[in-house]
């Protein structure tokens, strides 16, 4: 069993040959490969264009402009604490894997709303919009453009707007 997580929504998934269990509700689906590498999942007729990238117990797979993170384990608890997708520690946003930064969109001491853009990490080759978790102000912001940049790295920090 695995645990499956992509923002606040996180899922208990079982892989099997053709199909995924997911919270108990079977889906099956067709890999597409080439050479021998995984390039997309065809689900009730629709394609579904994917990139994975493993790092130690972690897999993390962009799928639908969304990126999801596998760990293999036990299963969490509902109501349990989830790290996000864009990884959420603190106040700090952290990089869901490896990539390199795109471009920054925001600025030191900027106040931005849940679901802003914060910046793009490039990765597996693919652009990812880094999202707020919260409204607030941007009060840390080490990397620039053209960074590159290890999971779980501190991308930015949000503060509570006390305003």
């Amino acid at each position: 069993m695995s645990r499956l997580t992509a923002g606040d929504e996180a899922r208990d998934v079982r892989l099997e040959k053709g199909s995924a269990e997911l919270d108990g509700r079977t889906v099956r689906f067709r890999e597409i490969r080439r050479g021998g590498a995984l390039v997309a999942l065809e689900i009730g007729g629709e394609v579904h264009p994917v990139r994975a990238v493993r790092e130690g117990d972690r897999v993390f797979v962009a799928c639908d402009g969304s990126t999801y993170e596998m760990r293999r384990g036990p299963a969490i608890a509902p109501g349990a604490s989830r790290r996000g997708s864009a990884g959420e520690h603190g106040a700090g946003l952290l990089a869901p894997m490896p990539g390199r930064v795109r471009k920054t969109l925001v600025r030191r001491g900027e106040r931005i709303a849940k679901g802003d853009v914060v910046l793009i990490l490039e990765a597996m080759k693919m652009e990812h919009a880094i999202r707020a978790p919260r409204d607030g102000i941007v009060t840390k912001l080490d990397h620039h453009d053209g960074d590159l940049v290890e999971a779980g790295t501190v991308l930015a920090e949000i503060a509570a707007d006390g305003t």
